[in-house]
């Protein structure tokens, strides 16, 4: 069960995968106004569809699917893919009987267990040759792959072109802009300029495991699932936190990361063009030290996610 947003709704269709729209609130008030009736039509699912558990994933859509399931004396097992537990999940972690980690969380609960994030299984398995040979790309010149997630981040169409461009130096650029920027951040790698950058620009893939298998760094937000994807694939990573949540969840995902030398955090108040290039200067200089920052990645949580949670799960629905 979903908010009903139309980028949940065309990535579960696109996954083949069914979903129910709940009734939609906004937020604030308006949220709590309508909760009653989310919780209602979240139960009737429920009971349709006889389901035996309920796994929430954090989000608005959480609050109610998890009364409802408390309401109908369901287990209710969370997942919570950042490093701070949202708030969604902190409401309803005195109901549920398991809370799944993705990251490592020292404000978690006494049933709180460390599973990491579910990935594809194609995360991870992926030969760095044979992802560059399906996009295209050169075996011997450096890849960076840009990513704001699935709406883009203006913060990093805007000043990681201009920084790229800056370096002076041959690099294959994969740069995912969000839907309908790609026009305009293609124009900023210049076509047809010597600097030495070849940019492909995408709104979006749903290639990330291959794309990721081909990168020599990634440029990111440090959403939980991105950081998952870092950690599956052992990449490094330069990572810009957004930095309005107000748990600033995405910054402490991306510190766990740092404190273990796999990547490297530059808040969003501190960007500028030089500032990015000096940062990405460093980190291309060194395709060793790159190279161990990824593997360093891989130590920060547990890989193997779903087969966990899915043991655990069968455990507590008996």
């Amino acid at each position: 069960m979903t908010e009903g947003r139309e980028i949940e709704r065309s990535l579960l269709e696109r996954a083949g995968c069914d979903s129910v729209a709940l009734p939609r609130g906004g937020n604030g008030v308006r949220r709590l106004a309508r909760l009653p009736q989310s919780t209602l039509a979240a139960r009737r699912v429920l009971r349709e569809q006889e389901i035996d558990a309920v796994i929430g994933t954090g989000g608005g859509a959480t609050v109610p699917v998890g009364l409802a399931a408390r309401l109908l004396g369901l287990p209710l097992c969370l997942l919570e893919q950042n490093a701070v537990v949202g708030r969604a999940n902190r409401m309803l972690a005195p109901f549920a009987q398991r809370l799944y980690l993705g990251l490592p969380s020292h404000r978690a609960s006494g049933k709180a267990v460390l599973t990491g994030t579910p990935l594809r299984g194609e995360f991870g398995c992926v030969e760095r040759s044979r992802a560059r040979e399906e996009f295209g790309l050169d075996p011997n010149t450096p890849v960076v792959v840009v990513t704001g997630g699935s709406q883009g981040a203006e913060v990093l169409n805007t000043f990681v072109p201009p920084a790229l461009c800056a370096l002076g130096e041959p690099l294959q650029v994969v740069h995912l802009s969000g839907e309908g920027k790609d026009s305009a951040v293609r124009s900023l790698y210049a076509p047809g300029s010597d600097d030495g950058v070849e940019a492909i620009v995408r709104p979006l893939s749903l290639e990330i495991p291959k794309l990721l298998a081909a990168a020599d760094l990634v440029v990111c937000r440090g959403g939980g699932c991105t950081v998952a994807e870092l950690i599956a694939t052992g990449r490094p990573a330069l990572i810009v936190p957004y930095p309005h949540h107000r748990d600033r969840q995405q910054l402490h995902n991306a510190r766990l990361l740092e404190r273990v030398d796999a990547a490297v955090v530059v808040e969003q108040s501190e960007m500028s063009v030089s500032v990015l290039a000096a940062r990405l200067r460093e980190l291309l200089s060194d395709p060793m030290a790159l190279a161990e920052m990824g593997q360093r990645a891989r130590t920060v949580a547990p890989q193997d996610a779903a087969a966990t949670i899915v043991e655990d799960l069968e455990g507590v629905v008996g």
